[in-house]
């Protein structure tokens, strides 16, 4: 759960700049610096880039600071892509 929620933290806190593989970039470096798995950064990119939904979301998940509580507000579908990716 605690991977989640960072994965899910640092997804949100970066999709603002959510341009062809920054998203990821930004997703990696910050769990890189807090020592964290990364492996699903990428993934996650990819399910947010080919929804519209999911973009919208997730820029309005950046703005929620607890890891915890973000994670809460997302959606079901939101959940489920960050799950998804999450190994």
């Amino acid at each position: 759960m605690k991977r989640i929620i960072a994965l899910g933290a640092a997804i949100a806190a970066f999709v603002a700049v959510a341009y062809a593989g920054e998203m990821a970039d930004a997703c990696a470096a910050k769990l890189e610096a807090e020592g964290r798995d990364t492996s699903g950064c990428g993934c996650l990119e990819g399910k947010v880039a080919a929804d519209p939904s999911l973009q919208t979301e997730f820029r309005s998940l950046a703005e929620i600071d607890d890891r915890e509580a973000r994670y809460a507000a997302a959606s079901d579908n939101a959940k489920a892509a960050m799950d998804a990716c999450t190994r």
